[in-house]
């Protein structure tokens, strides 16, 4: 199996459905499965997976956080390149196909791409504008200063080998904000992580419905949380 795509899913049954079709229709030379993780949904969403794509790989995870819900997958998956997808993104047509060629052609052991929204308040191009002159020069900020790394989970490829064998796995510990950061951190320890920005993907806004300045707000107090434990930890941080 060339890539496994595994999808955590917490109450998304709204969304669900647009997700794997778009994954369903990927334009791929390669072999590819669907492998979606519940997370303890109690609004039906592993009903629509079973009665919409009976053929997709559905495992139940009771644990809190995204990332169990991600290790569950992980752990299932049988393809050297894992990508992974939030329940509520759709991915364009040659998603599978522009990962995979990233990563035949660079030395890299990751890579994450931008994101778009396709609903809420959040206009587009309010969104491309706060990413170009908030979002990354905080990120790069904040990654100077400790020593971190970003890469989002909404849109990642990541190979196999890397999480099995160098990170032994993903933190289940996160339950909440700070479970990317942390990755990408640990990844960018043993290897080059790629921002490519041709592998845009669609998601939906309603993680910023209660406001934008309060996600960002606790996104990166996570991220400077989680840079100290890492440090206290021992973890190699790069000079």
């Amino acid at each position: 199996m060339d890539v496994s795509v595994v999808i955590p899913a917490y109450d998304a049954y709204e969304f669900i459905g647009r997700t794997l079709e778009s994954v369903e229709k990927q334009v791929f030379s390669g072999s590819y499965e669907i492998i979606v993780v519940d997370n303890g949904s109690t609004d039906g969403t592993a009903k629509v997976v079973r009665r919409n794509f009976p053929w997709i790989t559905l495992l139940q995870e009771l644990k809190p956080g995204a990332n169990s819900a991600r290790e569950c997958g992980r752990r299932k998956a049988t393809g050297e390149i894992i990508a992974f997808l939030d329940a509520d993104t759709e991915v364009p047509r040659d998603w599978l196909e522009r990962g995979l060629r990233h990563f035949r052609e660079s030395d890299i052991v990751a890579l994450t791409g931008p994101y778009l929204f396709y609903d809420g308040r959040i206009r587009d191009d309010v969104y491309a504008y706060l990413q170009r002159w908030l979002f990354f020069p905080l990120s790069k900020r904040v990654a100077e200063q400790s020593g971190m790394s970003l890469a989002f989970f909404a849109n990642m490829f990541v190979r196999a080998g890397v999480l099995e064998n160098d990170l032994h796995g993903l933190d289940t510990s996160i339950v909440f904000d700070g479970d990317d950061v942390d990755t990408a951190t640990r990844l960018s320890w043993v290897g080059k992580v790629l921002y490519a920005q041709d592998m845009c993907v669609r998601t939906s806004a309603r993680g910023f419905q209660k406001g934008l300045v309060r996600k960002v707000y606790r996104h990166y107090k996570a991220a400077r949380e989680i840079s100290r434990r890492l440090k206290k930890a021992h973890v190699r941080v790069p000079a």
